[in-house]
């Protein structure tokens, strides 16, 4: 009966932090999204894009120097998402990043789209964003 009981709250433990990791929102996505490219961490950013920026972040990626980078990682930006608004296989998500040292603040927004059921951050050519 322990081992009943054991099993039944392992696997309950289980469905509370699949239901809590973030999931595929498009706001928990968006956020990923961000800390990865605040940090340099493109490679990690370019699993949260479509195939087209998905592209573009490659591009960016070779131009990163390794000090770059390491000044980036360092900077830690807080990143508040503030709104998102969904519509049929679309989504818009508004969001604040501020520098932690400067205090400044700016808010902008990310188009997002599903692919294959996932959410994913589309940056149009234009640089909209």
């Amino acid at each position: 009966m322990k081992r009943y009981i054991k099993n039944i709250a392992f696997s309950a433990l289980c469905l509370l932090a699949v239901a809590c990791g973030g999931g595929n929102e498009p706001e928990s996505v968006a956020k990923k999204f961000l800390e990865a490219t605040t940090s340099g961490e493109i490679a990690e950013a370019k699993k949260y894009t479509d195939e087209q920026t998905g592209m573009m972040l490659g591009m960016t990626e070779s131009m990163i120097t390794p000090e770059k980078k390491a000044e980036m990682a360092k900077q830690k930006p807080d990143i508040e998402i503030l709104s998102s608004e969904v519509k049929d296989s679309t989504a818009v998500v508004k969001y604040k990043i501020t520098n932690t040292k400067t205090k400044e603040s700016v808010e902008k927004q990310l188009d997002m789209k599903q692919v294959k059921g996932d959410w994913k951050v589309t940056i149009k050519k234009e640089g909209k964003n």
